[in-house]
């Protein structure tokens, strides 16, 4: 499968995904707005989806290089039972994380700086929340195999299901159960993320049979050496989700939902664009490493760099502009609870949150460059710098722009590492980019700087309609000034992706 093929797929899934997800934090908003039930929830839901962002990517860094070899090779017996030890591994670790979580779930609400009845109740929806993280462990390790195989279609299609199950058992169990049944539905929709990889996982000829033969395992050895540094780099990365809680929970009710709302509309973007580029380019990288193919492995993170580099520019502009009428859409609601105070508060989340759209993005591909050179030593320090980095800026910010300077804190902190780590690659294997990214660069730029422009001058206009009109209305114009510029100035990349694009739609009527 192509890149850009298995891009198309994860986009459509994942945007599919976190549009249900939307739906999920707009009944929130309409129910809790910026209250402490709201607060509590999100608090709660910090672990399950931190651990999502960690558990399935430690997994896949460490798995997929080590499968892509056993199934170049063709050495099926090997890999079957190198899945087989995992399963067992992974499943004992995850039962043991989950009954200690639940166990610990009022010092934990503690510990990230909830006090009162929002502690209280964000213990209570923690235990509720602790047994996906099962599912998390289990689906991380599912993802992973059939990454392996080049196969990225039901991985994603977990974000569907989850989405779609979580919202029908909200609307079923809230009523009835209120914050509770919130906690509920999150944890029924992990599982049915996890459930539809399961055909996949038989039909590429994985049985599910535990072994705990794991002494003397040379692949197991390895990849324990790798994976240790790798969790440690997630967690640091990650950390400052549980850094900002805390951080914000100081700053008054409300401020930890505006913010969690801010970081929903936040994450469309990089969720889609980031896993859609970064998810199928790892084996990729990964084969090129093993083969020794250097220059195709620069070329091939140089492309990635580029696409979201174009991607991600335009994006950070109209978030900072238009940031307002796409929260009132999405958030304000006739007789909801999410005011005209809990708009300004996101607004402001949002548009510091946006500036850190790429260093997020080209951060996640070049630690993935570093895994693909059996390097995870130096992602983790650049990690641990980078939280240095984010806690000094998140107190220097704070006393001008409240928790606007929390959200500015993790945008320089994700600049800081992917710069970082830049230099650090070029130093491993020569310049990562050549003359023709920076020229790439150049014109994405200009392209952004009019859309930019055309979106500022047509806001006043556009103001006078509804916000359904100005969204739809604005980014869509906003897009076409952005192409239109890219093939003004004869950039390659839109005419690649565009003849692409062409020729599958083509080759399906034809």
């Amino acid at each position: 499968m192509s890149v850009l093929k298995a891009a198309t797929s994860i986009v459509a899934l994942t945007l599919l995904g976190r549009l249900l997800g939307f739906i999920r934090t707009m009944y929130v908003s309409d129910l809790y707005g910026t209250g402490a039930a709201a607060d509590a929830y999100f608090t709660a839901l910090t672990i399950p989806m931190t651990l999502f962002m960690v558990i399935p990517g430690a997994i896949n860094a460490v798995l997929i290089p080590t499968m892509r070899g056993l199934i170049e090779r063709k050495a099926e017996g090997e890999r079957e039972a190198l899945y087989g030890k995992m399963l067992a591994m992974v499943t004992l670790f995850f039962l043991v994380l989950c009954a200690a979580g639940t166990a610990l779930s009022p010092q934990i609400a503690g510990w990230i700086g909830m006090t009162g009845q929002r502690a209280a109740l964000t213990a209570e929806l923690l235990a509720w929340m602790w047994p996906s993280v099962f599912f998390i462990g289990v689906a991380g390790l599912w993802a992973s195999v059939i990454n392996a195989h080049q196969h990225f279609f039901t991985p994603a299609l977990g974000t569907v299901t989850n989405g779609a199950v979580v919202i029908v058992a909200m609307y079923a169990l809230v009523p009835a159960y209120g914050p509770v049944g919130l906690a509920i539905a999150t944890t029924l929709g992990y599982i049915a993320a996890a459930v539809p990889m399961l055909p996949t996982l038989k039909r590429f000829g994985y049985a599910t049979r535990f072994s705990f033969q794991w002494k003397e395992d040379e692949s197991l050895k390895g990849m324990g050496e790798r994976v240790i540094p790798i969790l440690i780099g997630s967690c640091i990365s990650q950390a400052t989700t549980f850094l900002e809680r805390g951080l914000t929970a100081g700053l008054g009710e409300g401020k930890i939902a505006a913010l969690s709302y801010a970081n929903q509309i936040f994450q469309l973007p990089l969720g889609i664009f980031v896993g859609a580029f970064t998810l199928p380019l790892f084996p990729l990288l990964a084969s090129y490493v093993k083969r020794g193919e250097m220059n195709l492995m620069k070329d091939t993170l140089q492309k990635g760099l580029a696409y979201l580099w174009m991607l991600m520019l335009p994006v950070t502009i109209g978030m900072i502009l238009f940031g307002e009428p796409v929260i009132r859409l999405f958030f304000v609601r006739q007789g909801g609870k999410f005011d005209e105070t809990g708009v300004a508060w996101t607004v402001l989340g949002l548009a510091f949150y946006s500036l850190g759209l790429f260093g997020l993005a080209a951060r996640d591909l070049l630690t993935r460059a570093f895994y693909a050179l059996d390097n995870t030593r130096t992602p983790v320090t650049i990690g641990a710098c980078g939280i240095l980095v984010y806690i000094a800026s998140a107190y220097a910010g704070i006393p001008s722009l409240g928790h606007g300077g929390i959200a500015l804190a993790a945008s320089i902190s994700a600049w800081f590492q992917a710069v970082l780590l830049f230099i650090l690659l070029a130093k491993r294997i020569g310049a990562p980019v050549s003359r023709s990214f920076l020229l790439t660069c150049g014109k994405v730029t200009v392209a952004g700087s009019a859309m930019g422009a055309a979106l500022w001058a047509a806001k006043p206009f556009l103001s006078h309609f509804h916000v359904l009109v100005q969204t739809v209305v604005g980014i869509g114009g906003a897009a076409i000034v952005y192409a239109i510029v890219l093939i003004l100035l004869r950039e390659s990349m839109i005419f690649d992706v565009a003849s692409k694009f062409l020729k599958r739609a083509s080759r399906k009527t034809s």
